[in-house]
């Protein structure tokens, strides 16, 4: 059954409860609420967005391969939001499922990634209190953002593929950004994670919305003379 539920999620990403839509970003269709933000300005090939401070729910896993990290990662995770908590409160599922991903150049090397889900805002006072000892509350300050979007599903090959064209843009355009590790965000439903209540996610095939980010160094500034290496 876990390789089974592994196979599903190294296919389909990581599941998420299904929500009513409200007044969100475009791409942000399934959940009650998301990581809003404001679009600083669209240059072409990526955005420049602005994130107020937020509160997350994590954990960190270790492993040669993304997907395997992520799927050990998001598991935790949803257990505690079904109520495996001190507090046992059942808590929505929020979107994107955000990756830090290690900046890496060899594939066959052991990286830590830590996996994140936000937290809604009526629990940002007091967040219930883990009972796995992996699973850990966390503040994310306020930061500006360059974003790359892309479709289908959140895999290896095509975070190191888009965050290296984001990175090649950033880079000519001269912008400030902190390197060493960038963060993949997904945004659909499609994974079905098994709980003791049997609750199950639906999946999401078509119209898929996934990102890569690099955090802005300071308050960056919108150019139309920004090179253009869109793809």
């Amino acid at each position: 059954m876990y390789w089974m539920r592994l196979i599903l999620f190294l296919l389909f990403g990581p599941m998420e409860i299904s929500n009513s839509n409200n007044s969100r970003p475009v791409h942000c269709k399934e959940r009650k609420e998301c990581f809003n933000y404001e679009l600083i300005c669209e240059i072409s090939g990526y955005e420049v967005r602005h994130y107020k401070a937020s509160k997350w729910i994590a954990t960190n896993v270790t492993s040669f391969f993304m997907e395997f990290a992520s799927y050990e990662g998001f598991t935790k995770l949803f257990h505690y939001i079904q109520g495996k908590n001190e507090e046992g409160k059942k808590i929505d599922m929020t979107a994107p499922v955000l990756l830090k991903i290690p900046e890496n150049e060899r594939i066959m090397e052991i990286k830590n990634y830590t996996i994140h889900i936000l937290l809604p805002a009526i629990f940002h006072e007091n967040p219930p209190t883990p009972i796995d000892s992996d699973v850990y509350i966390i503040d994310l300050p306020e930061m500006y953002a360059f974003v790359k979007s892309f479709g289908g599903w959140l895999l290896t090959w095509n975070s190191k593929f888009y965050s290296s064209r984001l990175k090649a843009q950033l880079s000519k355009a001269d912008r400030k950004f902190v390197s060493g590790y960038y963060y993949g965000a997904g945004y659909n439903s499609s994974e079905e994670v098994e709980v003791e209540d049997k609750e199950w996610g639906p999946m999401t095939l078509i119209d898929r919305h996934n990102e890569v980010w690099y955090v802005a160094e300071g308050t960056p500034v919108c150019s139309t003379s920004d090179p253009d290496l869109a793809i």
